[in-house]
């Protein structure tokens, strides 16, 4: 006869909280590549895009508008933080980003938190 080990209440709750971190990690990674994806389908050179990240010092404020594609300095940061990609978006899209920045949960905000805690 074997006997089955109980688990004490604190072991219980780091275990729920490590499934749910990993959770979290996976719906970032894939709000990331959703992102990504409709980041490539806007052309850098043309337009006017908004950045609706967090606010980086010496490279850009969040809301910050920018005409004919990013400038140098924030690409150069873009290919070391490239989440910074999935929240510039095209003036057009710009209040439903909003929107989805306010909204907890959705993938955007997601990608602002996860950010946010990279800088």
């Amino acid at each position: 006869m074997t006997a089955k080990k109980s688990k004490t209440l604190p072991a219980i709750e780091e275990e729920i909280r490590a499934e749910e971190a990993e959770k979290k990690e996976t719906e970032v990674e894939a709000a990331v590549m959703e992102q990504s994806a409709k980041a490539a389908e806007d052309p850098e050179d043309s337009g006017s895009h908004v950045y609706c990240g967090p606010s980086i010092r010496g490279v850009a404020r969040q809301y910050t508008v920018f005409n004919g594609g990013l400038p140098e300095h924030v690409k150069e940061f873009a290919e070391q933080h490239p989440l910074i990609k999935a929240l510039t978006v095209p003036v057009d899209r710009f209040a439903e980003m909003r929107s989805k920045l306010e909204t907890r949960g959705t993938a955007e905000a997601l990608i602002f938190s996860k950010l946010k805690s990279e800088l």
